[in-house]
């Protein structure tokens, strides 16, 4: 479990610090749990015999600026459609690849650079889900329990509230379950 944006305990900059565990202490109880930074890569699946998913967790803070000036992204509504900007920002190998796409801690490393080429890419910002692939890579944008509010309609957001997708990764199969 990644930081969500503006919703969880950490700074507002990217990247974020996992949770600490003074504020969330149940959340390190849960024995199946691994809380990891925003963004992030992690291993799942992995066995003697297969070498595992890569998947990389992104709140997806930059969605915004890049749905709202690269033309392409504003012109195919992708605010609606936020795989196409999970898309881009794959082409570039960058989570905010503009200078003014999100608030970014400096450092002497750039965590947002997508180093490792990921099987699976996870976000959710805009709260509107999406499931697609760009070069074989399966893009999952996540929904939220929440409807639309006045600041997500500030934002130009269309929430599409409950609806969990269920990846079974034996088969690659994604269910959307749908709890609305």
């Amino acid at each position: 479990m990644c930081p969500g944006g503006k919703h969880d305990a950490v700074r507002l900059i990217e990247p974020q610090p996992k949770i600490p565990k003074e504020v969330a202490p149940e959340l390190y109880e849960i024995k199946n749990l691994v809380l990891t930074t925003n963004p992030s890569i992690v291993k799942i699946g992995q066995s003697k015999d297969f070498p595992g998913f890569n998947v990389l967790m992104y709140h997806g803070d930059s969605y915004d600026h890049y749905a709202d000036v690269v033309d392409p992204l504003r012109f195919s509504n992708a605010k609606n459609r936020p795989d196409l900007i999970m898309h881009f920002l794959l082409k570039k190998r960058h989570l905010a690849p503009s200078h003014t796409s999100t608030t970014y801690y400096p450092g002497e490393k750039d965590y947002l650079v997508v180093r490792t080429v990921p099987d699976i890419f996870v976000s959710g910002h805009i709260h509107k889900s999406a499931i697609s692939s760009y070069n074989n890579i399966l893009t999952i944008s996540c929904s939220c329990w929440q409807s639309k509010t006045a600041y997500q309609e500030k934002f130009g957001h269309e929430p599409d509230p409950c609806k969990v997708p269920l990846l079974n990764l034996k088969t690659g199969k994604i269910n959307m379950l749908d709890f609305n």
